[in-house]
Parts: C-alpha cells; structure tokens; sequence
C-alpha cells in the first residue's frame, strides 16, 4: 500500500485555491463540449441534461467513489485504476476532500491507422463535501491496486463548533 500525499489547508477563505480554477476550467470545457452535441444534433431542443452529462463525461469522467461515515472518521473510497500516488493530489479542509488525479499518455506514433481509441490525458476532479468537519492534521490517503483510500477523522465537538464560526 503507497502513501499518498495530503495538503491540508485549515482556512479555505485565506487565499483561493489552485485546484478551484482548475475545476473552472474543466467546467467551461464541458460548457463547450455540451454545446458542441447540440450543434452536432442540428440544434435540436430537448436534449440538454442528456448533452451535459455527455460531454461531462468525456470531458471530466467520473471513477466510482463511496463516501462512509464511520462514527469518528469518514473513509473515502475513489477508484483510480492506472494511477500511480505521484499522480495524485488530495487536499483536504476541515469541511471537504478534493482529489485530482492526472496521469497523460503519449500518443504511439504507428503505421496502422487508429480505428478507436479512448486514450488521452486522463484528469479526474472529485470533491466531496463533508456533513461534520474533520481535523485535517489527521487526514491520511493511500493507493492499493487502484483504490485510493482517505481517512479523515471526525474534529472534536469543541474545534467542530469553532471551525463552524469561522464560516
């Protein structure tokens, strides 16, 4: 089992993140991507929800994740299959754990002419938002055979209250 690096960042407000304007950047690909589709139908209406989660998926792609809140933790579970740990980044605040993977492939320089293919740079984003904060010096992730796994244990009642007030 590798470990996986963990940023911890204790006041979200101070300064933004990089990873948000990254995810605004995604959010405006699969703007284009959707619109794309409908252009692509001749402009047909009544496919809207059906052209956004489309062009979500070929864009951003979404690996299967399960969230589980275990008395005084939440473990998270992210399927990241062909990922290494230096490939990943979690970054966790008291009320939320963000996980972006990315990993690029090369394009093979071949005689034979590609019929399919869905290889390309593979960029995962995920963020979950949390019911109760969490002590962020306690949060650790791990990779096993494709499973990233992130433990956050739950903020005592007393810093719970205060991280509340901040907000």
């Amino acid at each position: 089992m590798a470990n996986v690096a963990v940023q911890k960042i204790e006041d979200k407000s101070a300064r933004p993140l990089p990873l948000f304007q990254e995810l605004e950047k995604q959010f405006e690909q699969v703007r284009r991507r959707a619109f794309d589709l409908f252009e692509k139908r001749g402009r047909e209406l009544g496919h809207a929800v059906e052209d956004w989660l489309k062009a979500e998926h070929d864009v951003v792609g979404w690996p299967a994740a399960e969230l589980s809140d275990k008395e005084a933790k939440y473990d998270l579970t992210l399927t990241l299959p062909g990922y290494d740990p230096k490939d990943i980044e979690v970054t966790v605040t008291p009320s939320e754990i963000i996980v972006h993977a990315n990993v690029a492939t090369e394009k093979k320089e071949e005689k034979e002419e590609c019929v399919f293919s869905e290889f390309k740079s593979n960029d995962v984003y995920r963020r979950f938002e949390l019911p109760e904060p969490i002590d962020i010096e306690k949060a650790n992730a791990t990779l096993e055979k494709g499973m990233l796994h992130v433990v956050a244990e739950k903020a005592p009642k007393a810093q719970a209250k205060a991280i509340e007030v901040k907000s």
